[in-house]
Formats: structure tokens, sequence, C-alpha cells
């Protein structure tokens, strides 16, 4: 593999940064009066978006007078959409758990539609990671709920003035708070390992694509 420069290591990153913070950002008055468009058509291409976003821009610029070049804005798009349609970048997106956009020249396609699947894979495999965690921690605070509740239950158990009917009636509960909470915990240990195998899988999966991107 030949060596990668700076800039192009840390060219997925920034550009799935832009597509994340850029999707609310409309032109301001003073974008609009600059007349830019090419470097307006770069920066779009360059996040990812569909050439069609100069309509959205037109109608945020005729408020204020101005028509854009359309001309220049699709050569800076271009531009800026070959910069995006790298595989690196295609896999970046992936991994971020982007929504895939077909916005890549025909000969571009393949290759960053294969590297988006890819970095989609990491980004499932560690979305469904953390979805076991959150079923851990939701039993975990279940669990202490009912340390609680077996706490309290087997203290009115014993207290003095328990009469027999009730003294019946709580340990019955008590029997069942501390079924209830074995299972629990067996479901918490069945999770941690499901986790600690899947996690590894995860690492492996890293590890592999690692050499490709």
């Amino acid at each position: 593999m030949s060596a990668e420069s700076p800039l192009s290591r840390t060219l997925p990153v920034l550009m799935v940064a832009v597509l994340l913070t850029s999707s609310c950002a409309t032109l301001s008055e003073s974008q609009c009066m600059a007349g830019d468009w090419e470097t307006v058509g770069y920066r779009d291409g360059l996040a990812g978006k569909p050439n069609a976003e100069l309509l959205d821009h037109q109608n945020a610029c005729v408020r204020h007078g101005v028509i854009p070049d359309r001309t220049q804005y699709l050569a800076g798009w271009e531009n800026g959409v070959r910069q995006f349609c790298q595989p690196n970048n295609g896999f970046a997106v992936g991994e971020a758990g982007r929504s895939f956009v077909s916005v890549c020249p025909e000969p571009m396609q393949d290759a960053f539609y294969e590297a988006y699947q890819e970095g989609r894979q990491l980004h499932l495999a560690k979305a469904e990671i953390d979805s076991l965690n959150r079923q851990i921690a939701q039993k975990q605070h279940r669990l202490e709920q009912l340390d609680d509740e077996l706490s309290s239950t087997e203290a009115a158990l014993i207290a003095e003035d328990t009469s027999t009917f009730d003294r019946v009636h709580l340990l019955d509960r008590t029997r069942e708070l501390a079924s209830r909470q074995g299972v629990l915990e067996a479901e918490i240990q069945a999770l941690k390992v499901e986790v600690a195998l899947k996690s590894e899988r995860l690492k492996d999966l890293r590890q592999t694509l690692a050499y490709a991107y």
C-alpha cells in the first residue's frame, strides 16, 4: 500500500464533520451577495450533497435579489463531489451511520458504495453492542430496585408487630422477588457474554478493514 499524506488521512473525518454539521445550514445574505458560486458548489459536492441543493440556495438568495450562477455552481460541485467520492471517505460515511446518497459519478460509484457498505458493517456492529449494553443497564437498574424491595420485605417479615397472616404473604413475596432476582442476574450474565463475543468480533472486523482503509 502506498504511503498516505496527512491530508489524505484526515479528509474522511473532515468530510463526515461537514455532513454532520452542514445539513441545516442556509446561505446568508452576505454569501448570496458574494456570488462565489463555484466555491458554494464545491462545498456542497465535498459534503456529498446532490446538486439539487442549488434550488435551496436559489430560494435563500432570491429574497436578496440574487440568482445563483448555475454553470459556476455545477463546475464547483463536480470538483467537490469527485473529492467526496473516494473509497476511504465512503467507508467513513458508512461507519458514521449516515444514509447512502447516490451522488458519485458512475466510474466512482461502485468503489465508493463498496467502501460505504464495509464502513456500515462497523456501524451496525457497534450499534448492536450499544443496544446490548443499554439492555444490561436497564436490567441492572431493575435488579437494584428488586434488591431494595427484597430488603424492605425481609425487614417487614421479621418485624415483631407483623401478624402471622402478613408473614405468610411476605414470605411468598420474598420468594417471588428472589426468583425474579435470579432470572435477572442470569439474563444480565448472558448479555455480558454476548457483548464480549460481539466486541471480539468487532475488534477482528476493525483489524481486517484497517488494511483497506
